[in-house]
C-alpha cells in the first residue's frame, strides 16, 4: 500500500513539475520572442459581470469573440452561461492546445482559432456582435482600428484612450498589475 502511495506521489510531482516547466517556457516565449504579456486568467467575478452584461444588454447577439483567449477560461464560461456562439482567438500554440483539450467539456458553442487577432480581423469578413479583450494597455489601443468588425467591445481592466466608453462597470475587487501599475478590475464597454 505504501508503495502505491509513493508511486502516486511521484507521478503527481512529475506532472506538477512538467506543468511549471511548460508555463515557464510559455512565459519566456511570450515575454521575449513575441513580446506580449503572458496569459492572465480572468477572475470569477469579472467573468460573471461579463456574462451579466451579455445576458442583460445584448440578448439578441449571436456571436462573441474572445480576443487573446489564452487557455479559454473566459470563452468557456461565456459559452456555458449564454446561448451565444463563442470564438476564441489565441496566437500561442500551447495555449490553443490546452484550450482545445479543456473545451471537450464545453459542447459545440465554442471554437478556438490559432491566429494573431489583428491579422485575423484583417483577413476575415465576419462581424462579431460582441468582442471581449483582456489585453495589455498598449494592445487594447489597436482594437479601435477594427471597430467595423464588432458591434460591441468589452475591454477588461484596460480602456481605449481615444474613445469614450458607453458604460464602465466595476468588475470586482482587486486589480491587474501591469508594468508595476495597478489597474482596478473594470469593464469598459464600447458600442459601435
Amino acid at each position: 500500500m505504501l508503495n502505491i502511495l509513493i508511486y502516486i506521489f511521484i507521478t503527481l510531482l512529475f506532472c506538477v513539475n512538467i506543468y511549471f516547466i511548460i508555463k515557464f517556457v510559455e512565459y519566456v516565449y511570450c515575454a521575449f520572442i513575441i513580446k506580449q504579456p503572458p496569459n492572465v486568467s480572468t477572475v470569477k467575478i469579472t467573468k460573471q459581470k461579463i456574462v451579466e452584461q451579455i445576458n442583460t444588454y445584448y440578448k439578441m447577439a449571436k456571436t462573441v469573440c474572445d480576443i487573446g483567449s489564452g487557455y479559454g477560461n473566459l470563452a468557456r464560461f461565456i459559452a456555458k452561461n449564454t446561448n451565444k456562439k463563442v470564438v476564441g482567438i489565441e496566437n500561442v500554440k500551447f495555449s490553443v492546445y490546452v484550450s482545445k483539450i479543456l473545451n471537450v467539456f464545453c459542447g459545440g458553442n465554442l471554437k478556438i482559432i490559432q491566429h494573431d487577432a489583428y491579422d485575423y480581423f484583417d483577413k476575415t469578413e465576419q462581424i462579431f456582435d460582441i468582442c471581449i479583450a483582456y489585453l495589455g494597455p498598449q494592445e487594447v489601443q489597436k482594437l479601435i482600428k477594427y471597430k467595423h468588425k464588432m458591434r460591441v467591445l468589452i475591454c477588461v481592466d484596460f480602456k481605449i484612450n481615444s474613445v469614450k466608453p458607453t458604460r464602465i462597470i466595476n468588475a470586482g475587487h482587486g486589480y491587474t498589475l501591469f508594468n508595476h501599475k495597478k489597474y482596478p478590475h473594470k469593464l469598459f464597454i464600447y458600442e459601435f
